[in-house]
């Protein structure tokens, strides 16, 4: 007969404690948005000269709001609230270089400004001024190769900053 640890035995006993007494985790709900259901996200202000800026970044924070469900997407005639975005720089540095001196990788980072509004009011609900993210990317020998790369990583980038986004609005951080 198997001896059953007693690790095991306290962790059954205390799976079924829980179960059974009402315990649940606190809500990660941001309780500034209980009288709010829906959000538009025109596009981001681009004062940059990356000319796909404004769609990668305005496209990857509405898709983190659409695939989260918190706070439906709406048109700004139809929403309660209204996230403006800036994209204020992109920058890129060489990191990597071949013994030839030919740079072989890149790091590019982005700054946005993000603020939430309330739109009946017009009360800037959240805001930061300096949302700051980098990617690497690696280089190529043609410049529809490195333009490619740099565009994937332009696209990462924008997809950390948005659930940072989201996720400081939405949960409160």
């Amino acid at each position: 007969m198997k001896k059953i640890s007693f690790f095991k035995v306290l962790t059954i006993i205390f799976s079924l404690l829980l179960s059974g007494c009402g315990y649940h985790l606190a809500s990660t709900v941001n309780p500034m948005l209980d009288n709010y259901d829906s959000i538009a996200i025109p596009y981001f202000e681009n004062k940059t000269f990356e000319a796909e800026a404004v769609t990668i970044f305005t496209y990857a924070v509405v898709n983190e709001f659409i695939e989260s469900k918190r706070l439906k997407v709406e048109s700004i005639d139809k929403a309660d609230l209204i996230l403006y975005g800036t994209v204020k720089s992109i920058n890129e540095n060489s990191i990597g270089y071949s013994r030839d001196d030919k740079a072989l990788e890149y790091r590019v980072w982005a700054t946005l400004e993000i603020s939430l509004e309330e739109k009946s009011t017009g009360k800037v609900l959240w805001k930061r001024n300096n949302l700051t993210n980098d990617q690497e990317y690696l280089s190529g020998t043609e410049i529809t190769v490195i333009e490619a790369s740099k565009r994937n990583a332009l696209v990462l980038l924008a997809e950390d900053l948005a659930e940072r986004i989201h996720d400081s609005i939405v949960q409160g951080f």
